[in-house]
């Protein structure tokens, strides 16, 4: 049980509740869909809604680093996968295997990140893994930063590591709130998918 509760969106202000939707509420996946995950109202959002301006900030905010993290979609999930994996933390995990799924990532290439057989992912998208845990761990060095140089530029780099300390900091939050998710989890090795 989460450790401070989940507001629900009729408990919002009317122009604050539109906080508590999300894409997935809108495109559930048909019959033919890669997974059987299915979205809804989101319990990170339900807890951060106990603030609702700081919950619209973040919004805010984790939509720019979405969007100006100069990843295509493919190289973002893997970056907060890893994020995910490299924090244990299974609601990240959970909820970006959805989003990963639903943009073309397929289950080899997710389980190939917590499997650590990054070998089986492209190079670039291995480097970010790699990149990644070195992040997480606060271990990045010069030969760190140099190898993810191979594959990105310095806009990138920054790219990559604004959405990990994002994702990082998430990881964080929903640690210490104990936010669990909304389904059964999906699973380290999606045996749940």
């Amino acid at each position: 049980m989460a450790r401070i509760p989940y507001v629900d969106q009729e408990d919002l202000p009317p122009d604050k509740q539109s906080l508590l939707d999300t894409l997935s509420d809108e495109t559930e996946p048909d019959e033919d869909s890669a997974h059987s995950l299915r979205g809804g109202t989101l319990n990170v959002y339900r807890a951060m809604a106990n603030d609702v301006d700081l919950l619209e900030a973040f919004q805010t905010y984790g939509t720019a680093v979405w969007d100006e993290s100069g990843l295509t979609p493919h190289e973002r999930e893997v970056a907060i996968l890893s994020v995910a994996y490299h924090t244990d933390s299974r609601y990240e995990w959970h909820q970006h295997v959805r989003v990963a799924l639903d943009e073309g990532l397929s289950p080899d290439e997710i389980r190939a990140v917590s499997s650590e057989e990054w070998d089986q992912l492209d190079p670039e998208l291995a480097a970010i893994v790699e990149y990644v845990r070195d992040f997480v761990q606060g271990s990045v060095d010069d030969a760190a930063h140099e190898r993810i140089s191979e594959h990105y530029a310095d806009d990138v780099v920054l790219g990559i590591g604004m959405l990990a300390g994002t994702y990082l900091g998430l990881a964080r939050v929903l640690d210490a709130l104990d936010v669990e998710t909304e389904v059964d989890f999906v699973g380290w090795d999606l045996e749940n998918l």
